[in-house]
């Protein structure tokens, strides 16, 4: 058996010192395999000799540089798996696909077992690249696809003739892929398509209700629906906008209560049709009875000769010349009118989880409702006014 000398001895010792290590060089392989979906998404998968958890990059591109798809994927058992959306890609068209590691960006990990620049691999696909090496392994492929995805890809990308999808639209009427294509290609080149009641937005909605196969024209179509739905909503709210009558500004500051007279501007006897020129009127379902657009908590009701007979609001604006209104502690009611005798109904849980008891008080050209409310388990009750209401009188 050979035997080192004191040299080789000494040798190994001061490489030891000076902090050097020996790293094994190994061959790297790397297989490339495709599986194509529906000409939307690209399986690019493989073994390899990488280590584990090296980062492996696929891209796809033409022979002028353009770039059509990127994806990577991280070696574990020693295979790759990497997904590419492919479904703008061209078809009929030679792509290069390139599969490759850099060492540069790998984990400090996986530069232990390579190479901080890979100068240990070695092997077929090793490349040479600005001062590192790279596993690299091109393969040249074409996306075949039929006459309709044709269509709809180079009208994607600006290319196509909308004459070629309608062609092909005459003969499958019922395509839904082909109704989103050319749906959309009308909303890109035909700028007068751009409302809800165009060609191209109910090719769209037909599209979408056949339940296309591809789940990105079918998004991209529920995008432009939208879009149009939310241009048509505020173009509708401008007119009205537009169309709704406008009103003095005394309406929103006078708020004198005055029973038997006026809530307000409101004065009792003023004409339905005056007030129409003014508000929008709403019906609520009672005779007579409407509500006001800008001013809520507003009750009118006017009689069968179209005049104002009662005004009646829980805004809190709206005060007596004593300081009562809506909002007001009935304690306050009761030191104005010291003799009034009020009645509460029996209490009822509600939805707040609170007792409510409900009054009313009629006085002579006014009707207050008064509600009052507590917690079932601490019996300290609120009262307050919650309504006030001024009529005409019986003469």
């Amino acid at each position: 058996m050979k035997r080192f000398g004191p040299g080789a001895w000494l040798m190994w010792g001061w490489l030891l010192l000076a902090g050097c290590h020996l790293t094994w060089v190994r061959s790297i392989r790397l297989d490339v395999h495709l599986i194509n979906e529906r000409n939307e998404l690209l399986t690019v998968e493989g073994a390899t000799s990488l280590p584990e958890g090296a980062q492996i990059e696929a891209r796809l591109t033409q022979a002028d540089g353009r770039r059509w798809a990127v994806g990577r994927g991280q070696v574990k058992g020693g295979h790759y798996f990497i997904v590419l959306e492919v479904s703008r890609c061209p078809g009929f068209k030679s792509l290069n696909l390139d599969v490759f590691f850099d060492p540069v960006t790998a984990s400090a990990e996986v530069q232990q077992v390579v190479g901080a620049r890979g100068e240990a691999m070695s092997g077929d696909l090793l490349l040479e690249s600005h001062d590192r090496y790279l596993i690299f392994k091109r393969t040249r492929i074409i996306l075949t696809m039929s006459a309709r995805e044709m269509a709809l890809r180079r009208l994607q990308q600006g290319e196509g003739d909308v004459d070629e999808l309608q062609s092909y639209l005459v003969r499958h009427p019922n395509d839904p892929e082909s109704l989103i294509g050319l749906g959309l290609a009308y909303l890109k080149h035909r700028p007068s398509e751009n409302h809800v009641q165009s060609e191209a937005y109910k090719l769209l909605k037909q599209g979408i209700a056949a339940k296309p196969a591809s789940n990105a024209l079918e998004m991209e179509a529920r995008l432009w629906v939208s879009r149009l739905d939310e241009k048509a909503r505020r173009e509708a709210e401008e007119r009205e906008r537009r169309k709704a009558p406008t009103f003095s500004s005394r309406f929103l500051t006078e708020n004198l209560i005055r029973p038997g007279q006026a809530l307000g501007a409101f004065q009792l006897g003023m004409g339905q049709q005056f007030l129409e020129m003014s508000f929008r009127l709403r019906p609520t379902g009672r005779p007579g009875e409407f509500s006001v657009d800008p001013l809520p908590g507003l009750l009118l009701t006017f009689n069968q000769g179209g005049m104002l007979a009662r005004a009646a609001s829980s805004d809190t604006r709206y005060r007596t010349q004593e300081g009562i209104g809506p909002g007001s502690d009935v304690d306050d009611l009761m030191r104005v009118l010291p003799a009034l005798q009020i009645e509460w109904s029996d209490p009822q849980v509600q939805a707040d989880n609170r007792a409510h008891r409900f009054a009313t008080v009629r006085l002579r050209g006014m009707v207050l409702l008064l509600e009052q409310s507590y917690d079932p388990n601490f019996p300290l009750p609120q009262s307050t006014v919650k309504q006030v209401e001024v009529y005409l009188p019986e003469p």
